[in-house]
Order: C-alpha cells, then sequence, then structure tokens
C-alpha cells in the first residue's frame, strides 16, 4: 500500500497545485484505478474524500451545498480534515512499528 500517492495529491490540491475540478477528476479516477490493500480506518478516510470529491460542483457557490452538491471551499475543508486524521493515523502505526 501506498498511502504517499494519496496522500501528495490532497496536500497539492490544498495548497493550490491543482484546482478542484483537477483533483476532483484525478482523485476519482485513481481511487478506482488503484489496488490497494488497507486496513478499514485507512479506508474511511480516503473513501470519504473519494465522496467529497464526487459531491464537488464547480457551480456550486459556500452556503448553497446540499448532501449531494459541495463547493470547492466545502471540498477544502473537507480535504484538510481527511489530510489531518490521515497523518494521525501514519503517526500510530508509524509508533506501533518502531
Amino acid at each position: 500500500m501506498n498511502v504517499n500517492k494519496y496522500k501528495q495529491m490532497m496536500v497539492d490540491f490544498l495548497e493550490e497545485k491543482m484546482s478542484a475540478d483537477e483533483f476532483q477528476t484525478q482523485y476519482l479516477k485513481k481511487f478506482i484505478e488503484w489496488d490497494d490493500r488497507m486496513d478499514e480506518t485507512l479506508f474511511e478516510i480516503l473513501n470519504g474524500v473519494f465522496e467529497s470529491a464526487d459531491c464537488y460542483w464547480h457551480e456550486c457557490l459556500p452556503g448553497q451545498e446540499t448532501s449531494f452538491e459541495i463547493s470547492e471551499q466545502q471540498l477544502r475543508n473537507e480535504v484538510d480534515e481527511a489530510l489531518i486524521k490521515l497523518y494521525k493515523l501514519l503517526d500510530k502505526l508509524w509508533v506501533l512499528l518502531n
């Protein structure tokens, strides 16, 4: 399992190295293509990002989000929250392995 490919894509998006549209397209495509084995917690984090990317709609404005459409701002918030969870999980795993 190579978590770094997921993590790097999220970091690039948050650092505005890719647009929300690019992130959505690339993350959805790669998440479906990647055949990684992962534990349940990691899957929940990465699948949450997948669901957020799937709900992103470029015409949705902040404050107009629904359960099926989110704005770029909300997507960034959700990716940021997922990245924090991912770093915490990776820290735990690192401690367990060392």
